[in-house]
């Protein structure tokens, strides 16, 4: 009489093979295999993760469910039933990980279609296999890279459509569906743009998005965040934008990114689309990271004041108490605590004597209009280029590819383009040291005054903190605060 096992089945189907079997039919040959080979299969057993790539562990729920069940206290099962190998990992280091941790508890992966013989060859055989898996997987994944990339050279969609956008009906010659606006959500797009460009912060977007009932494609609320999002996406001006290189986390002006003509209808015109953006830059530039007016300020130092030991943002708590962010979340080990009406009188004192003093001040530059902004940006964007020029040409002549002449002709080239560049660099940062402190100090007496009127909001007086602050950082250590002013040039 055979011995009576329990088996675990897992099932894994990814969106992008096209060469595997679907889900019913893996988990039929599975269920073959076990009834051939005396292993129970019970249904809650059976774990399937579909649409979900086999590289790493960690976004595969299904599985981490089914390896805490194979390494409960108990162990309930004796075998993990898999279609292939590749079906449990195309990792071959997380797959060995995982099939070393579940060999500590007896637990086997057996996969059904790739039968190995007993001893050392058989684990020398699996290793192979795993491997292969590995670099079919890579291999593949670069495959669909550069065939999106092209696609996306070409102006052709690569995602879902936005929020404002769906997909037009079917096309009788197959051909790829162009987004068409929806109607009312191309309305909300157009006052989002309209209420940003006008003024209005995130938050207040967001929260005006969630009274009226507006959801995501996700169906989820609207946050800052999704706001910002629309705000950056070059789709509402009929354009397409597309990173071969994956994830940019949320770095909307990545230098991999392709942006291309579509041929989809604009929801925004260029001239919204443009003042939009040159506000985020200016709210970014004022605000800085992390503490742009996303929220309600519960007081005029929100997001101005940082901690000195993590750099995280002093935020108000109840009762009238300043603290470290990144210590409420956990993330800092110093509270930074200090009662609010002492934080405000430290700063306005330390404006004030600065105001006054003869001293040098410590400044940054900040330049000052959105088009010498945009200017100094592409200067500084050209000159970096010119580095990595340099660099290659340096590689060029290492290798003996070019010749010392060439290598000398062209750096002279790339020297003197580089002597233009920080010319013109020099001549966008110009200005007179005693006139600026001078008319520095007068700026913070005007924000003394603001900060001291009982007749100016908070917000009035967060913005004119802004205007003069490039950094405030508090040591409760040692009780004292570093300022940094902005000087605009």
């Amino acid at each position: 009489m055979k011995d009576i096992k329990i088996a675990a089945a897992y099932i894994r189907v990814s969106t992008d093979e096209q060469a595997e079997l679907s889900p019913d039919s893996q988990l039929a040959v599975v269920r073959s295999y076990a009834e051939k080979n005396g292993y129970i299969l019970p249904e809650e057993y059976i774990f399937t993760d579909e649409g979900i790539s086999g590289r790493t562990a960690k976004k595969r729920p299904a599985f981490n469910e089914m390896i805490a069940l194979a390494k409960s206290t108990d162990h309930p099962v004796d075998a993990i039933l898999v279609w292939k190998f590749s079906r449990f990992a195309r990792n071959q280091e997380e797959s060995i990980v995982y099939k070393a941790m579940l060999k500590k508890d007896k637990v086997d992966v057996v996969s059904v279609s790739e039968p190995l013989i007993e001893g050392p060859f058989g684990s020398l055989i699996e290793r192979i296999i795993e491997w292969m898996d590995e670099y079919y997987s890579i291999r593949l994944s670069g495959e669909v890279k550069r065939s999106m990339t092209v696609n996306a050279q070409r102006g052709q969609r690569q995602s879902i459509p936005p929020f404002g956008y769906t997909l037009e009906p079917p096309r009788a010659d197959g051909k790829q569906r162009d987004m068409i606006p929806l109607p009312e959500e191309a309305a909300l797009v157009r006052e989002i743009f309209a209420r940003f460009v006008g003024g209005e912060g995130l938050f207040p977007i967001a929260k005006w998005l969630n009274s009226v009932g507006a959801r995501t494609h996700r169906g989820g609320a609207f946050e800052n965040r999704t706001v910002e999002y629309i705000l950056c996406n070059p789709t509402y001006v009929g354009k397409l934008r597309w990173t071969p290189t994956g994830r940019t986390r949320r770095d909307f002006h990545n230098p991999d990114t392709i942006v291309m003509d579509g041929t989809h209808e604009p929801i925004i015109d260029e001239a919204v689309w443009e003042a939009a953006q040159k506000r985020i830059q200016a709210v970014k530039e004022q605000w800085g990271y992390k503490a742009r007016p996303t929220y309600e300020l519960k007081d005029w130092l929100g997001g101005i004041v940082r901690c000195a030991e993590c750099g995280g943002t002093l935020v108000f708590t109840k009762p009238h108490y300043f603290k470290c962010n990144n210590y409420v979340r956990g993330r800092c080990h110093s509270t930074q605590h200090i009662k609010t009406e002492l934080l405000h009188e430290a700063i306005i004192a330390k404006l004030e004597a600065d105001s006054e003093s003869a001293a040098p001040l410590h400044y940054a530059l900040a330049v000052g209009s959105a088009d010498k902004a945009e200017e100094r940006k592409r200067l500084l964007a050209a000159e970096e280029q010119l580095d990595r020029k340099l660099k290659r040409i340096r590689e060029a002549y290492t290798a003996g590819i070019d010749s010392l002449e060439d290598y000398g002709r062209y750096k002279a080239e790339i020297d003197a383009e580089r002597e233009h560049l920080r010319s013109r660099i020099s001549e966008l940062e110009a200005h007179d040291p005693g006139k600026a402190e001078d008319s520095l100090r007068e700026n913070i007496r005007k924000t003394v005054e603001t900060l001291r009127s009982p007749d100016t909001t908070k917000e009035q007086k967060n913005n004119a903190a802004r205007e003069i602050l490039e950094s405030c950082v508090f040591d409760k250590a040692t009780m004292t605060l570093k300022i940094t002013y902005r000087l605009t040039i």
